[in-house]
């Protein structure tokens, strides 16, 4: 697949907005639509009464369904156009009132679903089977098959996006060692949305990777990004603060140096991932990094969905 194009500043973040009559509280999730494009963009798709956005409180229900349905407090529709492939309900999400976590099952009765939390690799939801939205953001890749079938492509993707609150970790007797707990400085929130701006993107890519430093290097010239003392120091530092003898990952205490000399930073995913999980990154700091550091152009970010503050 051909990697989607880099949004030039200004156009890749679209502007953040609450509709009206869909704020919700602070404890409801909010839900949207989105059709992956060939390129690997997604672009918004509106409900049935026109809205971009369902607000779900506790206690309430959200079927993405091809027939819609009257929304009402307890049960919530997002409407998608059928589909071959697709389920006419493949989607529904639910709180569980016991642990509190909102559970995503999928509906339908053949195809297998993906669940992709925020910064992380997408898993498998089997038909009629659930799991938890374990952060704050997710998304759920519904396969379809593409208009203009072509030989080699036998799937295309809807997705829907769930934000909710920030959910509290229990305490008990046992000692925290999961906690966010790594100080990033400015250098290295630069350099991870330079290097690891595809894997942080939101909505997510398909195939998101990790970019060399000719790539970023690339990125910065085009967009004449204020990077001193050049655009190709900048980026081989930026690789050092990440990489180097002392960097980030080279002090990754929690995984073993594995791979010698040779290991490229697409090696360090599992060390990266450790930092989503850890919620050292999140969406909401990707998206004030990004506008503080002047990286808007390596990360695409639909504003839409970032959690306030």
């Amino acid at each position: 697949m051909a990697m989607p194009p880099v949004p030039p500043p200004g156009t890749g973040l679209q502007p953040s907005f609450r509709p009206g009559g869909e704020d919700g509280s602070e404890a409801a999730l909010r839900a949207w639509l989105y059709e992956v494009a060939p390129d690997g963009t997604s672009h918004l798709m509106g409900t049935s009464s026109g809205r971009s956005v369902v607000s779900i409180e506790p206690g309430g229900t959200l079927q993405v369904s091809v027939e819609g349905g009257q929304n009402t407090p307890a049960r919530k529709y997002l409407k998608a156009p059928p589909a071959e492939g697709m389920s006419t309900d493949p989607v529904t999400v639910s709180m569980d009132q016991r642990t509190g976590f909102w559970m995503i099952q999928n509906s339908g009765r053949t195809n297998t679903l993906r669940v992709q939390q925020y910064g992380l690799s997408a898993v498998p939801l089997r038909p009629q089977t659930s799991m938890p939205m374990a952060s704050r953001d997710a998304a759920v890749w519904i396969p379809v098959v593409p208009h203009g079938l072509t030989p080699g492509k036998s799937e295309s993707f809807r997705l829907l996006i769930l934000s909710g609150p920030e959910k509290q970790d229990p305490s008990g007797v046992t000692k925290m060692i999961t906690a966010p707990r790594r100080y990033l400085s400015d250098a290295k929130q630069e350099a991870l949305i330079a290097y690891f701006g595809d894997h942080l993107s939101w909505p997510p890519l398909p195939a998101p990777h990790v970019r060399q430093q000719a790539e970023v290097e690339k990125i910065a010239a085009q967009f004449r990004l204020p990077k001193e003392p050049t655009p190709e120091r900048w980026a081989r530092n930026r690789f050092d603060v990440l990489a180097g003898r002392d960097g980030l990952f080279r002090d990754a205490d929690w995984f073993p140096r594995l791979g010698g000399p040779d290991r490229t930073l697409a090696n360090h995913l599992a060390a990266f991932y450790r930092l989503v999980e850890l919620r050292t990154i999140t969406l909401r700091r990707v998206c004030d990094w990004a506008d503080k550091h002047d990286v808007a152009p390596y990360v695409i970010i639909d504003k839409r969905l970032v959690p306030p503050r």
